[in-house]
């Protein structure tokens, strides 16, 4: 299927492209280019891999062939992150090749950025410990984290020059919105009467969710809260996430999220009901099939649907004994209460 630029234009007369990338094999995201007055601001800058990096440059391309805006990522001189995974952020280093504009991102998120290597160490021990808890066997622990560390190792650590936090305002035309949960630097973007809601908020599927055990900051608990946030906003007419088709009802979005996410407490409860479980027996039976990296964002989604129910008391653990040792638990099996 054929990606094309798109055009927008707030009521203020702010000029806003959306250049598609492929950011992994047939996984597109989108690309903000904002055109304000003396402002020129690149919103996330792709992963970085494969085709994203040419797809980047064919939509600056585009501009003038489709719009007639005669721009290049020489002109740009602001860059803003809306969180640190790497199919937003990892093209940063090759536009830095092209200009010295100035990278903001959440301050949550900055360390991602700035001390890659050791964040990717530290994450991938967390993980390590989250799938022996969620309950795979030996070869599947080794499987899954395998497809984890696959190409991240490819960027390198950047320096980030600007950081900010919920409430700022950036170039004299964006309002932050902190939205955590799928990241914890996540934020959404408001710039008149539209939302840029990067992956908090999409137009067809949900975000990835993984538990607080992992990494702090995401979770459930602060995507619903930060759901919250965007409700409380008046006047979005258009939302623009990071992936997917735009949004023209937020909150008719927001209530079928909201309404999904309950689903999957009902369905997890059920499960529990039923018999015992451990996360991964869990997500074996909520998503059958999975193969692939897909197997890896189930167990954290259920992680994370498991962990929100925890922390409100609704299921407990039933194999772990008082006198049990320091070690962190493995293959904990979890009971509705």
């Amino acid at each position: 299927m054929e990606q094309r630029v798109l055009r927008f234009e707030t009521q203020a007369g702010v000029r806003i492209y959306s250049l598609p990338v492929e950011v992994f094999s047939q996984f597109y995201a989108n690309v903000y280019l904002v055109v304000a007055d003396s402002t020129i601001c690149l919103i996330d800058t792709g992963s970085g891999h494969g085709n994203s990096n040419r797809d980047l440059l064919t939509g600056f391309a585009a501009l003038q062939d489709q719009w007639g805006e005669k721009l290049s990522l020489a002109e740009v001189n602001q860059i803003i992150l809306t969180h640190a995974h790497i199919d937003h952020f990892g093209g940063l280093p090759f536009v830095r090749q092209f200009t010295q504009a100035q990278t903001a991102i959440h301050i949550a998120d900055r360390r991602v950025i700035t001390n890659y290597d050791g964040r990717l160490r530290f994450a991938s021990k967390a993980l390590s410990r989250f799938l022996r808890h969620a309950g795979v066997s030996a070869a599947q622990h080794q499987h899954l984290m395998g497809m984890y560390l696959q190409n991240k190792e490819a960027f390198q650590t950047a320096p980030i020059e600007q950081t900010f936090e919920d409430g700022d305002r950036l170039c004299d035309l964006f309002d932050v919105v902190y939205t955590p949960g799928h990241c914890p630097g996540q934020v959404c973007l408001r710039l008149d009467e539209v939302l840029f809601s990067a992956d908090h908020i999409l137009a067809r599927t949900a975000p990835h969710l993984a538990p607080e055990m992992i990494t702090p900051g995401t979770g459930l608990e602060h995507y619903i809260w930060g759901l919250q946030q965007v409700a409380r906003l008046d006047g979005i007419a258009l939302t623009l996430g990071g992936h997917e088709q735009p949004i023209e009802n937020l909150p008719k979005r927001l209530e079928q999220i909201f309404a999904s996410n309950q689903r999957k407490i009902e369905r997890i409860s059920d499960l529990l009901k039923a018999q015992p479980q451990t996360v991964a027996q869990l997500s074996a039976s909520m998503y059958r099939g999975l193969q692939g990296y897909d197997e890896l964002l189930g167990i954290e989604k259920v992680g994370a649907f498991v962990e929100y129910l925890y922390l409100r008391g609704y299921v407990r653990p039933v194999n772990i004994a008082p006198d049990d040792d320091d070690r962190d638990p493995i293959n904990v099996v979890y009971e509705l209460f």
